[in-house]
């Protein structure tokens, strides 16, 4: 199974950027909530990667066939 990674980037200027590595679909956004209520939880924009995109289910249906 690959690593379930989230990188928090905090700027000079406050800003934080959060990025989700290897969760598949829109599990991310669950995964986040509460570290994003712990940074005090406005976010600005959101972009989604193609990861979010895919299926949960298959994805781990395919780490399995590799």
């Amino acid at each position: 199974m690959a690593d379930e990674v989230i990188e928090v980037n905090i700027g000079p200027d406050g800003t934080v950027a959060m990025s989700v590595l290897g969760v598949a679909g829109m599990e991310c956004l669950t995964e986040t909530e509460d570290l994003v209520q712990l940074l005090g939880g406005n976010i600005e924009s959101r972009e989604l990667t193609d990861d979010a995109y895919l299926d949960a289910e298959q994805d781990d249906q395919n780490r399995s066939w590799h």
